[in-house]
């Protein structure tokens, strides 16, 4: 009996995988690199199942409700001109809700699409289909008439957009994390009960981990990073720093080899854990919520 990463609203489990990392992505980085891993499946496991290697998800029922608010054809010409919303853009015109929780519901963009301000207005953005490398599975904050309001993976922290519901796949995790700054710790839980807290590495004073709703976007290996070859990227990026590496500053949890550098302010803004915390983040789903508290 083995507890699923996902459920699919009425069941199912989909499987997740790691594709392609992108050179830099990460704020706390030492060594920036690229790297290829495909096939390579780190997300979504049973509880007390190991995850297996797999290059096809399972498929979803999709929403198929037909938007009370019409969805506006946006042309061509204009989606050239969006901002994208993954872990190197910036989507300026994007509404900011740092405090809304997802309760664990995420909707899966199988396509580039358009992102709104507001159900049925001008875009502000488009939506890859895929994130480093990963399916692109963002929380859901809240619906209305057939739309739903989804976290963004792009500056700044808290950007938001609203998304039609209509034939997007929609599941729901039991997982969630929570990270207290103040206590320098990390928890995972599972349906409201812990299955771990750990003492945790965050951003030095001057390069502080940003608070904030959060979720786990992404996740790479990368066996050349002699600090920590498995790394989950969030969806929410360093206040201040601009660039790290060459990379979009982007905060993620990994590990690091000695106990003194992964406790305390000791960070570019990244989350440094232990193992037993990485090989529990395994079964974590894409779009699972990650809350980082002061």
């Amino acid at each position: 009996m083995t507890e699923p990463g996902r459920h699919r609203v009425g069941g199912g489990n989909p499987m997740r995988q790691v594709g392609t990392s992108v050179a830099g992505v990460v704020a706390g980085f030492v060594v920036v690199a690229l790297v290829v891993f495909v096939g390579v499946k780190i997300f979504g496991g049973g509880d007390d199942k190991p995850p297996t290697a797999a290059t096809t998800s399972a498929s979803q029922a999709p929403t198929s409700s037909v938007p009370d608010i019409p969805v506006p054809d946006v042309p061509q010409s204009v989606l050239d001109k969006l901002p994208v919303a993954d872990t190197d853009g910036k989507v300026a015109k994007a509404p900011i809700d740092l405090k809304s929780a997802s309760g664990g519901n995420a909707i899966r963009v199988d396509k580039a699409m358009p992102g709104f301000a507001e159900p049925g207005k001008d875009p502000i953005t488009v939506i890859p289909k895929s994130q480093i490398g990963s399916t692109t599975w963002l929380p859901v904050l809240r619906t209305k008439r057939g739309w739903a309001q989804v976290r963004l993976p792009a500056r700044p922290n808290g950007a938001t957009a609203w998304i039609p519901e209509a034939g997007r796949d929609r599941a729901q995790t039991k997982w969630a994390v929570r990270v207290k700054l103040s206590k320098g710790t990390i928890t995972v839980t599972y349906d409201g009960r812990s299955r771990g807290t750990w003492d945790i590495g965050q951003g030095k004073d001057t390069t502080p981990t940003p608070a904030g709703e959060t979720f786990l976007l992404s996740g790479f290996v990368d066996p050349n990073q002699t600090f920590s070859p498995v790394i989950y990227a969030l969806g929410s990026h360093s206040d201040t720093l601009d660039s790290y590496g060459g990379g979009p500053g982007t905060v993620a949890v990994h590990g690091w080899p000695t106990k003194q550098g992964r406790e305390g302010k000791v960070s570019h803004g990244c989350i440094r854990v232990p193992d037993a915390a990485l090989k529990l983040f395994a079964k974590l789903p894409t779009g699972t919520p990650v809350d980082v508290v002061a």
